[in-house]
């Protein structure tokens, strides 16, 4: 009976040993040294197709339509007559201007070599001067009102649906029909406001659109605009596209892609990032004796996230070892040991544990 007592305090004492001897042990944790790679960094966004010129053609003046000179879809010239308003009385009066300022001019006509010879006074040759200025400033008057009965394409381009029928009372503002100029397109995006400095104007950018999956367009950006929304906290952005087939149309929804010129950024682990309010740390190691490190607690500005791994800009440099899983389970100035990876425990280990 003493004999399997002594065993068993022995046992004890050998466990109880073998415990206190682990708690002294450092405490491991998985390690991993700052790395440098080149990546490509893409900006994805999404876009909205627009014309390059669009405008609905309305009348100013209110009267009938004489006449329409197109159809629904027609592609059309710049200048080229699209709608004739009722012009019959303004033609006829200005025809009646025109023989008055013809007979003005040849009464100024006739009376000037008199003036010359000193057989009026200036004060006639005057009134014959402003009678003739007169007539040829109401036919100036005259003409510009039939422009205005005249609809015309500001620009090449296609039209769209007429809203008009022949005889038709046009008021001011009536939309008779919307014209776009398709041979070129607006392409409108917005992207981050973290990639400010790296967009400049002349920049590809490479579009796609589910009507066409298998064909890229290659758009250019043209405009940058100053400002950031203050939601979002991106730029808008424009950029210009060809398209001499008129494939594209206006309201299409684009995939924009910006491919962004390589560049060397350092990466960590994504979990050796602790983050603590509104900063991001990680666990630096710093070497001790005997195989040993020092735990050290680095602020670091985080950039490009990818799988399984996260860009540093500041705080850490090339090569320094860090606490890359277990950080939660360290705290500045403890000493660890640190491992590339854990050891497998066997089980007669766990068997001891227990």
């Amino acid at each position: 009976m003493r004999l399997i007592f002594t065993s068993s305090l022995i046992g004890f004492l050998l466990a109880t040993y073998g415990l206190v001897s682990q708690a002294k042990q450092p405490q491991s944790v998985l390690s991993a040294e700052v790395f440098e790679q080149q990546i490509i960094e893409n900006i994805q966004a999404l876009g909205d197709l627009k014309a390059s010129e669009s405008v609905e053609i309305s009348s100013t003046v209110t009267e009938k339509v004489d006449s329409i000179h197109f159809n629904d879809g027609d592609f059309v010239k710049k200048g080229q007559l699209l709608v004739q308003l009722k012009s019959a009385e303004e033609r006829a009066t200005l025809d009646e201007l025109k023989i008055a300022t013809d007979n003005a001019k040849q009464l100024y006509d006739r009376y000037l070599p008199l003036y010359k010879r000193g057989d009026i006074a200036q004060s006639t040759l005057d009134e014959y001067k402003r009678e003739w200025d007169l007539a040829r400033a109401k036919e100036t008057v005259l003409q510009a009102r039939l422009e205005k009965l005249k609809l015309s394409a500001p620009f090449s381009g296609r039209v769209s649906i007429r809203q008009i029928s022949e005889g038709a009372l046009l008021t001011p503002g009536t939309l008779v029909t919307k014209l776009q100029d398709l041979t070129e397109m607006k392409l409108d995006f917005s992207v981050p406001s973290r990639f400010l400095t790296e967009l400049k104007v002349g920049d590809k950018v490479l579009a796609k659109t589910d009507a066409y999956a298998d064909q890229e367009f290659i758009a250019q950006i043209e405009t940058i605009l100053p400002t950031v929304d203050i939601r979002t906290r991106s730029i808008p952005v424009r950029a210009k596209l060809s398209n001499p087939d008129n494939r594209l149309v206006p309201g299409m929804l684009m995939n924009v892609e910006l491919q962004q010129k390589p560049r060397s950024v350092l990466l960590v682990p994504e979990t050796a990032i602790v983050p603590i309010a509104e900063h991001h740390y990680v666990y630096q190691l710093k070497p001790e004796s005997d195989g040993l490190y020092k735990v050290n607690r680095i602020k670091v500005t985080l950039g490009l996230r990818q799988p399984g791994l996260v860009e540093v800009k500041r705080g850490l440099k090339l090569g320094d070892k860090i606490v890359s899983e277990g950080a939660l389970r360290v705290r500045p100035g403890q000493v660890v040991k640190a491992m590339d990876k854990l050891p497998v425990q066997s089980k007669m280990d766990e068997d001891t544990s227990l």
